[in-house]
């Protein structure tokens, strides 16, 4: 399975490529407002800003991807996992995961990146191929999103809008 770790900057215009510590940022205004999200996550294909992606550092192939940044907590039994209530439309909502090594890197990201929207909000989308419904979470603050993060609670597949 591949995935994408996706940030639409909401308002954002000019955000310019950048790293920052140990991940890249990618920015590209025609990624999917209009493409490929246009159909499975309406809600924030409809959105204008900044599109980004989050990729890892590989200074030796230069192929970047998000494959190393994150990964599926598969240690959580099914059982267990916090299905949003509002959907019966479980397939493909995996957990959610920061690999350790960054972690710290992914943190600042998202704080930076909310910062350079003019209504301080991101909608952060970690898209796995399949199982893509439209699916959005409601406005949470960063301190809850990292909460939720931390409690193993982030699904692939929805859109968290963060704002503070």
């Amino acid at each position: 399975m591949s995935y994408n770790l996706d940030i639409l900057v909401e308002g954002g215009t000019r955000i310019p490529p950048m790293i920052i510590e140990k991940i890249r940022i990618e920015v590209n205004p025609r990624y999917y407002g209009r493409g490929d999200y246009k159909d499975t996550f309406s809600y924030m294909a409809e959105k204008r800003g900044a599109w980004c992606c989050l990729l890892e550092i590989d200074k030796g192939k230069r192929i970047y991807s998000a494959m190393n940044i994150a990964d599926i907590d598969i240690e959580i039994p099914d059982s267990e996992v916090s299905y949003p209530f509002w959907t019966d439309k479980i397939s493909g909502m995996y957990v959610f995961k920061i690999r350790d090594e960054y972690y710290h890197s992914f943190k600042t990201v998202m704080k930076k990146l909310q910062a350079l929207s003019p209504k301080k909000r991101i909608m952060f989308l970690p898209r796995l191929e399949g199982g893509e419904y439209n699916n959005v979470c409601g406005v949470i603050t960063m301190k809850h999103f990292f909460e939720l993060l931390d409690s193993r609670k982030i699904l692939f597949n929805i859109v968290y809008i963060i704002q503070n």
